[in-house]
């Protein structure tokens, strides 16, 4: 990888709405650095948690949310959640 390439992916998880969404963000982090998840930093160090669920969870009307991206630096890895494949992806 070159300064002008892209990040490689290292660790992909599919979610949905019966998971809280921040710990699968903190699980596929882990997963990605081989850490347990009590060497994980708080997420809320850099997003409010529960603002990141509310984003991505279901809507009020108990709909699905169809569509979105949101890209962030977490523990050295760019993460990446895509509602529209229901990811979560890391990259390093």
């Amino acid at each position: 990888m070159n300064a002008n390439s892209p990040p490689d992916l290292i660790h992909r998880v599919e979610y949905d709405d019966r998971e809280d969404l921040a710990f699968t963000v903190i699980d596929a982090v882990a997963r990605a650095s081989g850490l347990p998840h009590a060497e994980i930093g708080p997420l809320n160090d850099v997003l409010d948690p529960e603002a990141l669920c509310d984003l991505f969870g279901p809507r009020a009307d108990g709909q699905r949310r169809t569509g979105g991206t949101v890209s962030f630096g977490f523990e050295g890895y760019q993460v990446t959640i895509d509602a529209v494949e229901r990811e979560v992806l890391v990259y390093g």
